[in-house]
């Protein structure tokens, strides 16, 4: 990172100024007067959705302030929804792309080249290739950074409408802002903003509000941006003679919470309907509703589901008694989960999304009565 930090400084008067003439410079461009104009909001979300090949490098910051329970086998999704994770990334176009995640003990790089997806673990010393596309994965920190992020919000919920926002400076750019209020009563997302390059439409920062609250849970920005291409040698993994290799076949979130089998998806559920079934190939899988309310279901094995339930509980969800069965709901806006257990069918289920757990548990209560 090459974010200049405050330090005291003893010694002659000369050597003072000089260090916080260093200390400041960085942030003096966030002082200077925006110059960029309030810019039509729908124009502007327009070239935030076509902003994809727009090539990129810098750090971003991405903080999460939701109190998720430590849900087994999702350590690292825990980590980014509820702290600060930051992230180098250049970005040349959809099929070049390169962001490392920074810890205090070394990175964990993500490449994306034309020759597929590789991984780099700084304290394993390991380079990782990984085999075809995952089906359904968790989000990961990439999937969080302004430009992506921005357009998942827009693509998802593209009938809401927007408002304009006074302008921004970020990262030393002027940004124009808007503001994306969802339209949909059941969604627990109150707003979401996002500041973007008025010519381009690349986006500098997002910041996503609960319904009724009062500041950004999840926000992500650019520190340091710069909007040139970057160069090939940082795109491609380079290995060292003395670095591991291997290659392995992308996890998914179906390997992960273990949603495999054949498993009947029913066409609405809670009064939505089914919008996609069997997600990526993995049975059982459906995702109902539209727009930023809508909601995932997976059938998940006994073991996790009962390891998913007593995270539930510890982290203080409220037990329902079900026609047919029981679940644990946790609310944590802006998400909502339930687990639920069919005494009928003796299955258990996963329900998750940004709405209220209202609706899953009406989802739960259909899912545990019915038998396909």
């Amino acid at each position: 990172m090459s974010v200049v930090r405050g330090r005291t400084v003893r010694g002659w008067a000369l050597v003072a100024a000089v260090a916080v003439v260093a200390v400041l410079a960085p942030q003096v461009p966030g002082w200077l007067p925006v110059a960029a104009q309030r810019t039509d909001p729908e124009t502007l979300r327009g070239k935030i959705l076509a902003s994809a090949d727009r090539p990129h490098q810098g750090y971003a910051e991405i903080t999460g302030t939701l109190a998720l329970p430590e849900l087994p086998k999702v350590a690292d999704l825990t980590a980014l929804l509820t702290t600060t994770t930051h992230v180098r990334t250049w970005y040349a176009d959809p099929s070049n792309w390169r962001f490392d995640v920074i810890t205090g003990v070394g990175e964990r790089d993500v490449y994306r080249t034309p020759a597929g997806e590789f991984t780099w673990d700084y304290g394993a010393n390991l380079l990782t290739r990984l085999i075809g596309d995952p089906p359904i994965r968790l989000p990961r920190a990439g999937d969080l950074l302004p430009p992506e992020f921005a357009r998942r919000v827009l693509t998802a919920a593209a009938g809401d409408p927007v408002t304009a926002l006074p302008a921004r400076r970020v990262a030393g750019h002027d940004a124009a802002g808007l503001r994306l209020t969802p339209a949909d009563p059941d969604t627990t997302i109150g707003h979401v903003d996002i500041w973007a390059d008025p010519d381009t439409g690349l986006p500098l920062a997002v910041e996503l509000t609960t319904r009724g609250g009062d500041r950004p849970v999840i926000s992500s920005r650019f520190a340091e941006l710069d909007t040139t291409r970057p160069g090939p040698d940082v795109l491609v993994p380079n290995r060292s003679p003395i670095s591991g290799f291997t290659v392995a076949t992308a996890p998914d979130l179906g390997d992960v919470l273990g949603a495999r089998g054949r498993h009947w998806v029913p066409p609405s559920l809670a009064g939505r309907e089914l919008r996609q079934a069997d997600v990526g190939g993995v049975h059982g899988v459906g995702v109902y509703g539209a727009g930023l309310s809508a909601f995932v279901t997976m059938p998940v094995p006994r073991g996790v589901g009962s390891d998913i339930a007593e995270a539930i509980t510890k982290a203080g969800g409220v037990s329902e008694d079900l026609q047919y069965g029981e679940a644990l709901e946790l609310a944590i806006a802006p998400l909502s989960v339930v687990v639920a257990r069919s005494e009928f069918a003796g299955r258990w289920y996963l329900l998750a999304g940004m709405t209220t757990t209202d609706v899953l548990l009406a989802a739960a209560h259909e899912l545990t009565r019915d038998i396909p």
